[in-house]
């Protein structure tokens, strides 16, 4: 029966890269991580520039602004700021009511799989805050449109430079050739720069459209944060990849127990 199994699907682990190669490829994930961090300036005035481009294709007209963000290294952040509009008491009411109604109800659906529940229960929890925040102390927001690029724009870059050495350490032990495994890393920080753009533009047409009542909420359901999401999506596909390539190969496959 062992003649029948695939090496790839049944007890077998990849062996492990060459620890030259490891090396190799790991002082070059280490040098794009550098690159980045030097050439941080231009990289983030064309990002900004983009979105800026891609608002006004939606109707937003958008302004550069220069906001003052680490005393050493990245002095100034250049963040978009556009207009926006506050929501109305009407709206908030009804925000807060269909907010509770959510929380009450949703973590109550047993066939709704238990991950979407939390993740819609939380959601609603920051729109009911922010409901309340505005049905009481409407005057009171503390935040406008360049608040929270300065914090889209931070959150960014820092996985910018986050996203090579996560990846760099989840392929570093691979046996599959240095280049590809660069490739795989350009296209994540590539991927996360066009999603990253296109977002931030959309971010700026919702704050002006559904008001900054659902800027946190925004925040934190498609935020950077979210970026590990295609992270993990990226390298369990290129994991397929490789496994498949090499399924007819023994040598390269270690037994798991």
């Amino acid at each position: 029966m062992k003649e029948r199994i695939h090496l790839h699907r049944a007890y077998k682990r990849l062996a492990a890269a060459p620890p030259i190669s490891t090396t190799i490829f790991l002082l070059l994930v280490a040098l794009c991580d550098v690159l980045i961090a030097v050439f941080y300036k231009p990289l983030l005035d064309g990002f900004v520039s983009q979105v800026g481009q891609l608002a006004a294709l939606a109707g937003v007209p958008t302004a550069v602004t220069h906001w003052r963000f680490l005393p050493v290294w990245v002095t100034e952040m250049p963040v978009l700021d556009a207009p926006a509009s506050f929501p109305s008491y009407r709206l908030s009411l009804i925000t807060f009511v269909l907010g509770v109604l959510v929380v009450v109800i949703v973590p109550r659906l047993r066939p709704v799989p238990k991950v979407v529940r939390v993740y819609v229960a939380f959601l609603s929890l920051l729109m009911t805050a922010s409901a309340i925040f505005f049905l009481f102390f409407p005057h009171r927001f503390p935040y406008d449109v360049v608040d929270f690029s300065l914090l889209y724009m931070g959150t960014q870059f820092g996985m910018w430079l986050l996203m090579p050495i996560v990846m760099g350490v989840a392929l570093s032990s691979l046996p599959s050739p240095v280049p590809e495994k660069l490739l795989v890393i350009v296209a994540t920080v590539a991927y996360g720069a066009v999603f990253g753009a296109i977002r931030y533009a959309s971010f700026l047409f919702l704050l002006q459209k559904l008001t900054v009542l659902s800027m946190a909420a925004m925040f934190f359901a498609l935020g950077p944060l979210i970026d590990f999401v295609y992270m993990v999506s990226i390298y369990a596909i290129y994991v397929n990849i490789v496994a498949l390539r090499l399924r007819d190969r023994p040598e390269v496959w270690r037994w798991s127990f």
